[in-house]
C-alpha cells in the first residue's frame, strides 16, 4: 500500500496542472479499486488536496478576493461537512453508483469544453453548494463545478474563476478532512503518503512539463479515462443491484 499511495498521489498531482482538474478523480479510483474503502480513499485524497491547495492559494494571492471568497466558501463548507457525515454514516453501494454518474458528467463537461457566458447568481450559489457536497463525498477538489459557478455568480473570466476556485477548494477540503477524521474514516499515514506523491507530481508537472507540452492530448486521454472508470463503477454497481 506504501508504493500504491505514493504512485496514486504522484499521478494525480502530475496530471492535475495539465488538465485543470484536481487529482482526486485519479487518486480515489486507484485506491478504491485496489481494496481501500471508498470513504477512506476519499478522506485521504481530500487531505492531499488541502496540502496542495495551500500552494495554489499562495501563488494566486494577488488576484483572489478573500472577502468575496469567504461568502462563497461558507456555502461550500456547510455542504462538505454534511456530505462527509452522510458518506460515513450511511455508506453503501449508492455512493459508488453516484460516483460513476459524476465521473461521466465530468467527462462530458471536459468533452464539451464550454463555459457559461452570463451571470446567474441563484444558479451559481446552488452550484457552489453542490460543488462542496460532491467534493467531500467523492474526495475531489470540485474545480470543474466551482469554476462555472463563479462565472455564473460574479461574471468572472475563466482565469480569475480558476484562482478563486482554489480559494474555495482549500477550506472545503479542510472541513471535509476534519469531518472524516472526527468520524474515524481518515487513515493519516495513507493520506500523508498521497500528499507527498501529489506534491512531487505537481511540482514536476508545473515546472518541467507544462511549459513544453500542449495539454490537449493529455486532456483527451484523461477524458477517456474518466468515461472508462465512470462506466466501470456504473456497470459493477448496477450488476450487483440486479443480481
Amino acid at each position: 500500500m506504501f508504493w500504491l499511495a505514493l504512485l496514486a498521489g504522484f499521478i494525480g498531482g502530475f496530471l492535475g496542472p495539465l488538465i485543470g482538474v484536481g487529482g482526486g478523480v485519479i487518486i480515489v479510483p486507484m485506491l478504491n479499486l485496489s481494496g481501500v474503502a471508498f470513504q477512506a480513499a476519499a478522506a485521504a485524497s481530500l487531505f492531499s488536496i488541502v496540502v496542495t491547495a495551500i500552494t495554489s492559494i499562495y501563488n494566486y494571492r494577488g488576484v483572489i478576493d478573500f472577502g468575496l471568497l469567504a461568502k462563497y466558501a461558507a456555502f461550500s463548507m456547510a455542504a462538505a461537512v454534511l456530505s462527509a457525515f452522510i458518506s460515513v454514516k450511511y455508506s453503501g453501494s449508492w455512493v459508488k453508483l453516484i460516483y460513476g454518474v459524476y465521473l461521466i458528467a465530468i467527462g462530458i463537461v471536459l468533452l464539451i469544453g464550454k463555459r457559461p457566458g452570463r451571470t446567474m447568481p441563484w444558479l451559481g450559489y446552488l452550484l457552489v453548494f453542490i460543488g462542496g457536497f460532491v467534493s467531500s463525498l467523492f474526495g475531489v477538489g470540485g474545480g470543474t463545478i466551482f469554476v462555472p459557478a463563479l462565472i455564473l455568480l460574479a461574471g468572472l473570466d475563466a482565469k480569475l474563476a480558476a484562482a478563486m476556485s482554489m480559494g474555495i477548494i482549500f477550506p472545503t477540503a479542510l472541513a471535509s478532512t476534519a469531518t472524516y477524521a472526527w468520524l474515524g474514516a481518515l487513515d493519516l499515514s495513507l493520506a500523508v503518503l498521497i500528499a507527498i506523491g501529489s506534491f512531487g507530481g505537481s511540482y514536476l508537472s508545473s515546472k518541467y512539463i507544462m511549459p513544453r507540452l500542449k495539454s490537449s492530448s493529455v486532456k483527451k486521454l484523461f477524458t477517456s479515462y474518466v468515461f472508462a472508470v465512470g462506466a466501470y463503477y456504473l456497470w459493477s454497481n448496477l450488476s450487483l443491484a440486479l443480481s
